[in-house]
């Protein structure tokens, strides 16, 4: 069953530029915010795909853009802010494309584009708050610092120096900032903040790590050098490790730095299976396995057993998929599964598709990062639809491979972010919020949903239309 044509319609009207911003206390449309629920969601995403009549050329491209929704126990407060990088003014002082990006070059051709080696930070992709700081993150160089309460952007943060290119003096010219993932895992045990960024250095690549503890210092970055060219966008932390797949998928460095094609445009499918690396959580120790061929954008997590058994959830797909939907090209789409991979320490790896649902943008209870978890939430569509849109939302048992599913089209929806209600014994005890496109109002709606039926607790409008974006974080009130 293929998508309505007219879904892609819609989802072109969910893509429309922000232009304003806002703080508004937030309509009830439909039950009652929970008096228990208080704190903020900070979501981050593209706030425009387009620049000045100038449309960019991938989804990744657009501007970062931060919805604030702070819940008092009495309602919903928004504000909305782009994030105010210095390539972001550069551009709206010159109202033209200035930069190249992940799906974008400069327009110009290749003289604009030649040797242009240092891209355009969008600041769009997810957000979290650590040690203190809220920042907005872009996987390919630094966070952003902003304001939790007025969302002003404060300051590129390198760290304490941490993100300071220590390499040789040619390195340094290339890239002078080591790249921050937007996909950081806290332990729940030490509080620490883990994340890595991947540097392509010619012919191979440097998977940087990073270590931040719970007040906010970072410890100096530990890299290993890997042969070849990856993608890697997320990563797994267990109790002992840190795994990482590296996927048969990467760029053609040489038409990029050329300034042939954007490097989404250079992006290839290489023959082989994909490389698991499993690192020591404490050093740079590591080891290989390997699996069949695919592409994986998000892990919702993984954990080890007492036998070092690591077990990996994932949403796999046959390869990387295109990211700009286009109804005469259905080819071009593929859909992820929540599969588990079962990784021995001897080095076998089976893996099993817990849903016949497709999904994305999982979570899970975050004090169970690193631990058994039973319960993943994500976007979702039923069995048998291709498609590029996600209309629902589910929530897979992981135990017994079982699945809920909520269909809310023809709205679209986003990310939902699990809240676990205070006081409350069970791992799904909490509220769901995500955010819905719904076409008929042109605006978007905040949803409470239970967590445990996917039932409808609260419906909240926004003042205007906001793409969905990708990521967000819940920075709930101290109790008590």
């Amino acid at each position: 069953m293929s998508a309505a044509p007219e879904l892609y319609d819609i989802y072109e009207r969910s893509n429309e530029a922000v232009t304003e911003e806002f703080d508004v206390r937030l309509p009830l449309l439909e039950g009652a915010v929970p008096e228990q629920l208080r704190g903020v969601l900070f979501r981050n995403g593209p706030g425009r795909l387009e620049l000045y009549g100038h449309r960019y050329g991938h989804l990744f491209d657009g501007d970062g853009h931060i919805n604030r929704f702070a819940f008092d126990g009495r309602g919903v407060t928004y504000r909305n802010r782009y994030v105010r990088t210095r390539e972001f003014l550069a551009e709206e002082s010159a109202r033209r494309i200035l930069f190249r990006n992940f799906g974008t070059n400069i327009p110009g051709g290749l003289l604009k584009n030649l040797l242009r080696t240092r891209f355009k930070n969008v600041a769009n992709t997810s957000v979290v708050q650590h040690g203190g700081k809220l920042l907005a993150l872009w996987e390919a160089g630094w966070p952003h610092r902003l304001d939790p309460g007025n969302l002003d952007t404060l300051a590129r943060d390198d760290l304490g120096g941490a993100l300071q290119n220590p390499g040789s003096i040619i390195e340094r010219m290339v890239a002078p900032e080591l790249p921050f993932s937007a996909h950081p895992k806290v332990c729940p045990v030490t509080g620490e903040l883990f994340n890595f960024g991947l540097a392509a250095t010619g012919t191979r690549s440097r998977l940087c790590l990073y270590r931040v503890d719970a007040s906010g210092r970072a410890a100096a970055p530990e890299f290993i050098d890997l042969a070849g060219g990856y993608f890697i966008h997320d990563f797994v932390l267990t109790a002992r490790h840190r795994v990482f797949f590296l996927t048969p998928t990467a760029f053609d460095l040489r038409k990029m730095l050329l300034g042939l094609a954007p490097p989404v445009q250079t992006m290839r499918a290489l023959p082989g299976p994909t490389q698991i690396l499993v690192v020591d959580r404490d050093s740079t120790a590591h080891r290989r396995t390997e699996t069949g061929a695919c592409f994986i954008f998000h892990f919702p997590n993984g954990f080890e057993d007492a036998q070092g058994v690591i077990f990996v959830d994932g949403y796999r797909m046959q390869r990387f998929p295109s990211l700009n939907p286009r109804p005469d090209r259905p080819e071009e789409h593929v859909n992820p599964y929540l599969t588990r991979y079962r990784i021995d320490p001897a080095g076998g790896v089976s893996e099993q598709t817990l849903t016949d649902h497709t999904g994305e943008l999982g979570t899970i209870r975050q004090d169970r990062i690193s631990r058994r978890h039973r319960y993943a939430w994500s976007i979702g569509s039923a069995p048998g639809r291709k498609a590029p849109f996600s209309t629902g939302l589910l929530k897979v048992d992981c135990d017994s491979a079982s699945t809920l599913f909520r269909d809310f089209g023809p709205a679209l929806t986003g990310e939902p972010v699990f809240i676990p209600r205070p006081g409350g014994a069970d791992e799904d005890d909490g509220w769901l919020l995500s955010m819905h496109y719904v076409d008929a109002d042109r605006a978007n709606h905040l949803l409470v949903l239970d967590a445990r039926d996917l039932g409808t607790l609260a419906r909240l409008r926004l003042p205007h239309t906001t793409p969905l974006g990708f990521h967000g974080t819940f920075v709930a009130e101290p109790q008590g």
